[in-house]
């Protein structure tokens, strides 16, 4: 083999001493400059959150300082984050590559492009997917783990609950929305006979010309003249209490994808698009009156033996033996077996799957086979059903979700604080 010349070797260690110093130098600039928990705060942490921070305000049009200020509070903001990843690790909270694609695909959704576009967008601005990804997962940990113990802290109680839906705004709060789009052909201030007729006649042909299919956001950009024409008449979810009383009722039991109009108001003529609609509170439900024996797998029971001894009981209930009086003998779910297996009136949707999937579809008073739920082996009867109106129900559970929203950002505030309290710091030089 030939050996290299005395020049190709200087210039080959030149390279690997200057390869080196790179690295050295990359390990000084890399360097931990907070300890937290278990975790750790690299300089480059720092660095590339001020760099975000740096394109964001740019791509405002302003230019922002960067000082050791800036510095200071972006590193406790690292700390904090990272005392709250710590947290959510010692509770087993995990981001999986599913649950990050999904998030990944609706940012790219949002930019209307695919996650190749996604890609190819990040790394144009100078930065790496690979780290972005890892930033998204962080992030949605971040929130996982806020979600978690914030919500916990939030408690409504019944006569706060009672007084919100007394409120004006708790009303409006729970009535139900409409997503709402519209096209508008304007009158003049006193309007003479015959511009109300010309008016209404374009009305009239635009909405002829919706109804054969038409696209409503090309129709209310060219002809409306309403301020939301150029977001193609969109007026985004309104409730059904906030609206114009003339509007109101012909929209009050309106279903989705419904056209209606041209409705005249003092301003002009109006074509109103449903496009959907939420928060209806008439709900009806089927309610089951049950009764059930469990038999649970444990530690002495292997899952094939319970599932046996349910088989066995069956039988005995086909041959004529008593539900109730083998539940109170046999079965392991101790409040229902004291009544002779009596689940009292449920419903499916407050059940485990693997019990209501074969409660809804048993018929009244005929025995179930032996069925799996994450309890253990199931004998069902259903006895009768019911249909139960739960309006109200739905009112107060939304009525409760708004006010948890409410005070999230309350609660996120004082467990923050209580979380950097708690957290060990140790700042690196």
């Amino acid at each position: 083999m030939t050996s290299p010349k005395p020049g190709f070797k200087f210039a080959l260690a030149a390279l690997i001493l200057c390869g080196l110093i790179q690295t050295v130098d990359a390990r000084v600039v890399d360097k931990i400059i907070a300890v937290v928990d278990s975790g750790v705060v690299l300089a480059s942490d720092v660095e590339n959150r001020i760099q975000d921070l740096k394109a964001r305000e740019k791509s405002r049009g302003n230019v922002i300082e960067i000082n050791a200020d800036l510095r200071e509070q972006v590193l406790e903001r690292l700390i904090l984050e990272q005392a709250q990843i710590e947290i959510a690790k010692r509770q087993g909270l995990e981001i999986d590559d599913a649950r990050l694609n999904e998030s990944l695909l609706q940012i790219a959704n949002n930019r209307e492009i695919d996650l190749l576009g996604l890609k190819n967008v990040i790394e144009a601005e100078g930065k790496s997917f690979k780290i972005f990804r890892e930033q998204i997962r962080r992030r949605l940990l971040i929130d996982a783990i806020r979600d978690r113990e914030v919500r916990r802290r939030i408690r409504i109680g019944k006569s706060e609950l009672e007084r919100f839906l007394e409120t004006t705004g708790g009303q409006i709060s729970t009535a139900p929305e409409l997503l709402l789009s519209q096209i508008v052909i304007r009158l003049p201030n006193s309007p003479s006979p015959d511009a109300l007729k010309k008016a209404e006649k374009r009305a009239v042909q635009i909405r002829d010309a919706l109804l054969k299919g038409a696209p409503f956001a090309q129709m209310a950009a060219r002809y409306s003249d309403g301020p939301e024409a150029s977001q193609g008449g969109n007026l985004g979810w309104k409730s059904v209490l906030e609206l114009n009383p003339i509007f109101a009722k012909p929209l009050a039991d309106i279903e989705k994808n419904t056209l209606i109009g041209p409705i005249r108001s003092p301003g002009g003529f109006h074509l109103i698009a449903v496009r959907d609609r939420r928060g209806d509170q008439s709900v009806v439900i089927t309610e089951y009156k049950v009764r059930h024996i469990l038999i649970k797998p444990d530690t002495i029971r292997s899952p094939a033996k319970a599932k046996e001894i349910a088989s066995n009981i069956r039988r005995e209930i086909e041959i004529g033996s008593d539900f109730a009086a083998l539940a109170r003998r046999f079965s392991d779910d101790p409040l229902s077996a004291a009544k002779g297996g009596d689940l009292g009136w449920v419903r499916a949707d407050k059940l485990v799957p693997g019990f209501a999937n074969v409660m809804t579809n048993l018929p009244l008073n005929e025995l179930s086979d032996v069925s799996f739920s994450k309890f253990g082996f199931h004998l069902i009867e259903v006895l009768e059903t019911r249909e139960s109106d739960i309006s109200e129900e739905q009112i107060k559970d939304r009525a409760r979700r708004i006010l948890v929203e409410r005070k999230f950002s309350q609660e996120l505030e004082s467990w923050l604080r209580q979380v950097r309290a708690d957290a060990f710091v140790e700042l690196k030089s």
